[in-house]
C-alpha cells in the first residue's frame, strides 16, 4: 500500500467505533508524525474538525496530532488556529485539557509569535484554568512541564524566569518541591 493510501486508511480508522482500531491508528499516526511529513495540508481540515468535535476523544486525537504535525507546518497554519487550540486548556473534559497543556510546547517551538502567545496562555492557565479547584496540582505540574520543555529546547532564560516565578508563588513547600523536581529532570 502506498503512503498516501496508508495515511488515508489511518485517518479513516480514527473514526472507528472500535477502541482498539481507533487507538492503534492514533498510535501509528503519532509515531509517523514524530518526523516531518508532506501530507499535513491534505489532512488539515480533518484535524480542525477534530479539535472542534463534540466527542472528547476526537478533540484529544486532533490536538495531539496538530501538536506533533506543527514541525511540518511550513505555512504556520497552526498560528491561525492557535486560539482555538489554546481554548482546549479549559476543555470540559479534564483529560483533554491536560493533553492540550502537555503537548502545546511542541507548537511553541515552531514560531516565536506562537511561543509568546502560548507562554501567555500557560501563565494565565496557572491561575485561571477551570480544573484548578479539583485537579490544580496536576494542571500546574503540566504547565510547568510544558514550559520547561520549551526552555530545554531553546534555552530561553525568560521562560525559566517565568517558571521560577510560578513555583515561587506556591505557598505549599511540598508542592513547590514537586514543581522544582520537574525542572531538574531532563
Amino acid at each position: 500500500m502506498n503512503e498516501i493510501k496508508h495515511i488515508d486508511e489511518l485517518f479513516k480508522n480514527l473514526e472507528s467505533k472500535n477502541d482498539s482500531v481507533r487507538f492503534n491508528a492514533f498510535k501509528e499516526l503519532i509515531a509517523i508524525t514524530d518526523n516531518k511529513v508532506s501530507w499535513i495540508y491534505d489532512k488539515w481540515f480533518i484535524l480542525l474538525d477534530k479539535i472542534s468535535s463534540t466527542n472528547s476523544y476526537q478533540r484529544s486525537i486532533g490536538l495531539m496530532l496538530i501538536a506533533n504535525l506543527c514541525k511540518s507546518d511550513l505555512e504556520n497554519r497552526t498560528g491561525s488556529i492557535i486560539d482555538k487550540y489554546l481554548d482546549l486548556f479549559d476543555d470540559e473534559k479534564f483529560i483533554t485539557s491536560r493533553q492540550a497543556i502537555q503537548n502545546v510546547w511542541k507548537i511553541a517551538l515552531m514560531n516565536e509569535s506562537n511561543k509568546r502567545t502560548i507562554i501567555n496562555y500557560l501563565e494565565k492557565a496557572y491561575s485561571e484554568n477551570i480544573h484548578l479547584s479539583k485537579h490544580g496540582n496536576l494542571i500546574k505540574q503540566d504547565i510547568i512541564s510544558s514550559l520547561f520543555q520549551i526552555f530545554l529546547k531553546q534555552h530561553d532564560d525568560n521562560v525559566m524566569k517565568t517558571i521560577n516565578e510560578m513555583i515561587d508563588s506556591e505557598i505549599d513547600d511540598k508542592f513547590r518541591k514537586t514543581l522544582l523536581k520537574i525542572t531538574t529532570t531532563t
